[in-house]
């Protein structure tokens, strides 16, 4: 056989060794990539449980010092009806985490504000406390002696009463609703939508969108979210035929430019108001402020040139 024929008869064996090579090669890759990926995916699962066992523990935790205090609450003689439905909650949130198999970043999170909140309230409610066994030490000493203690225990009390008021108001303003991510569009006869400042004849219509910040102390209701739109010389624009109206704060008659009710539900919720004036926008600066009910919960400014 002549040298030719050989090489000849050699290449296919070089050929079938490169394709066994790159086989190898490839399946190596692959199972390399599969393995790396398990890998990642086993560590974050590991995080979510150390995670979730720490939380798991805050809850216990706090729920057994809410038992505690709703003990001492209803032996002082104090209302214990809303911590008894929040200690319900506070299980079936740590039921539902426990429930929970695979790593879900967006439950962590939430609970984890929610732990915040909680241990804030556990702090209002040892002030309670402390309130209550003074009204009731007050009380005891007022059936020893009535007629020398009594000036102090009626000061006693109005101070007691005060503080729950001053407790109250502390938890009726952290429960009010936040606006954020507030935007201010101007949309032209095309439908275009533009951010920000713009020229008077270039919008027909304003949109203002933001969403309802998280607030775990907030609970589920309904509420009526408002807009004022303030033209330049410090008048709300109002239009009846376009849904504006009024509401009363303080026995005091204010108006506002569209309004939309809601059921919160610490969800987070986009909000969008599309407001068409009818007429071009006198220049100068405008406010946009946003209102739950009566009260502010943001506000932005934007210009017309």
């Amino acid at each position: 056989m002549s040298e030719v024929a050989k090489k000849k008869g050699g290449s296919p064996d070089k050929i079938r060794i490169i394709l066994i090579v790159a086989i190898i090669v490839i399946v190596a890759g692959a199972g390399f990539k599969i393995y790396s990926d398990n890998e990642s995916k086993n560590a974050l699962q590991a995080e979510f449980e150390a995670t979730k066992i720490t939380l798991t523990t805050k809850l216990d935790s706090i729920s057994g010092q809410l038992s505690n205090r709703i003990s001492e609450i209803a032996k002082l003689g104090g209302n214990i009806d809303s911590l008894v439905t929040l200690k319900d909650s506070i299980t079936a949130q740590r039921d539902q985490l426990q429930r929970t198999r695979v790593a879900n970043k967006a439950i962590i999170q939430r609970l984890d504000r929610k732990v915040g909140g909680y241990e804030e309230l556990l702090l209002a409610k040892d002030d309670e406390i402390a309130a209550l066994k003074v009204i009731n030490t007050k009380l005891v000493e007022e059936n020893i002696d009535l007629k020398t203690e009594k000036n102090e225990l009626n000061n006693t009390i109005r101070k007691a009463t005060e503080t729950q008021q001053e407790l109250k108001q502390q938890i009726s303003l952290a429960a009010k609703l936040k606006a954020e991510n507030v935007k201010v569009f101007n949309i032209n006869s095309r439908g275009k939508e533009r951010e920000g400042d713009f020229r008077g004849r270039q919008a027909e219509k304003i949109k203002v969108t933001f969403n309802l910040a998280d607030n775990p102390v907030a609970p589920v209701a309904g509420h009526k979210i408002m807009i004022q739109l303030v033209d330049p010389a410090g008048n709300v624009v109002f239009d009846i035929a376009k849904g504006s109206g009024s509401f009363t704060v303080d026995g005091r008659e204010q108006t506002f430019t569209a309004r939309q009710e809601i059921l919160f539900d610490n969800s987070k919720q986009e909000m969008t108001f599309v407001y068409d004036k009818g007429s071009e926008f006198d220049e100068g600066e405008y406010k946009v402020i946003i209102l739950s009910d009566t009260y502010e919960i943001g506000r932005t400014t934007f210009n017309v040139r």
